[in-house]
C-alpha cells in the first residue's frame, strides 16, 4: 500500500505539471484559479494527491512513522526517472549521488 501511495504522488506531481503548461498565467489570480479548476490534467493530478493522502493515513495507522517517511523515499528516484523519460531532463551527477545516498540511508534504516 505504501509503494501505492508513493506511485500515486508521482503520477500526481507529472499530471500537475503537464497539466501547468495549459494555463494561462496572464491576469489575474481569479484567471489563473479558473485555468487550475477546469484544466482535467491538473484535476486530475488533484485527484490523485487526495487518493494518495487516503492511503498514506492508512499506512500511518498501520505502521511506524519513521518506517512509512523512510520507505516513501523511494518517490524521489521514481521522480528522476519520470523527469528523465518524460521531460526529457538533465539530471547531473550531483543530484544522482544524493538520490544514492539516500537509498543507502533507506536500506540501512530498514535494516536497523
Amino acid at each position: 500500500m505504501l509503494v501505492a501511495s508513493v506511485l500515486m504522488t508521482v503520477v500526481a506531481s507529472t499530471l500537475l505539471k503537464i497539466g501547468g503548461r495549459a494555463v494561462n498565467f496572464e491576469g489575474g489570480i481569479m484567471t489563473i484559479a479558473i485555468g487550475y479548476m477546469t484544466t482535467p490534467l491538473i484535476v486530475t493530478g488533484f485527484a490523485f494527491y487526495a487518493l494518495a493522502a487516503f492511503i498514506w493515513i492508512y499506512c500511518l495507522s498501520q505502521f511506524d512513522l519513521s518506517y512509512v517517511t523512510f520507505v516513501s523515499s523511494i518517490q524521489y528516484i521514481f521522480m528522476i526517472l519520470v523527469s528523465i523519460m518524460i521531460f526529457h531532463e538533465q539530471i547531473s551527477a550531483m543530484k544522482w549521488a544524493g538520490c544514492v545516498f539516500i537509498m543507502i540511508g533507506v536500506i540501512l534504516w530498514l535494516k536497523g
